[in-house]
């Protein structure tokens, strides 16, 4: 009978992406355990060979989990569903800190959510509203058109 070493397997360039997701909020935030997103496909074997290869990670553990697909919400007659996937908890020899949220000021996030409730503002109703600040630029540039017109006609 073949003896079974983890670890061994050769990775180059792997088609599968692990995703790291946070932990549920009874985890702390320093912890030595990860949570994955991985394909179905996988097994506990495959996740920590690519662990282990790809990121010299010493994994202690590994749980799995199959999520089923869910409903996700309705959109006028058709029904959007969640692809199914695995969840996957592996337990690491060290303890791992997530970085500090970013600062959404930086990265322009903020104007991004204000932007698109000022869009979505916009939108309630059976009609669409002009904006008050695109119709006030466009009798400002209409103004200005007339005023040049009525100059070029004086002279």
């Amino acid at each position: 009978m073949p003896i079974l070493k983890e670890g061994l397997k050769k990775l180059y360039f792997p088609s599968t992406v692990l995703k790291l997701v946070r932990n549920g909020p009874n985890v702390p935030a320093v912890s030595n355990t990860l949570t994955f997103r991985v394909p179905p496909s996988m097994n506990k074997f495959d996740i920590k060979s690519y662990l282990t290869n790809i990121y010299k990670l010493n994994i202690l553990d590994v749980r799995t989990a199959n999520m089923p697909a869910k409903l996700a919400g309705s959109g006028g007659n058709t029904i959007l569903k969640r692809q199914k996937f695995k969840k996957a908890i592996v337990t690491i020899d060290h303890e791992f800190k997530w970085p500090e949220a970013p600062d959404s000021a930086t990265f322009g996030i903020q104007d991004a959510v204000n932007e698109r409730s000022r869009i979505m503002n916009r939108l309630k109703g059976w009609r669409m509203r002009p904006h008050h600040g695109i119709q006030a630029a466009k009798k400002a540039a209409d103004a200005e058109a007339a005023g040049a017109a009525k100059e070029t006609t004086k002279a």
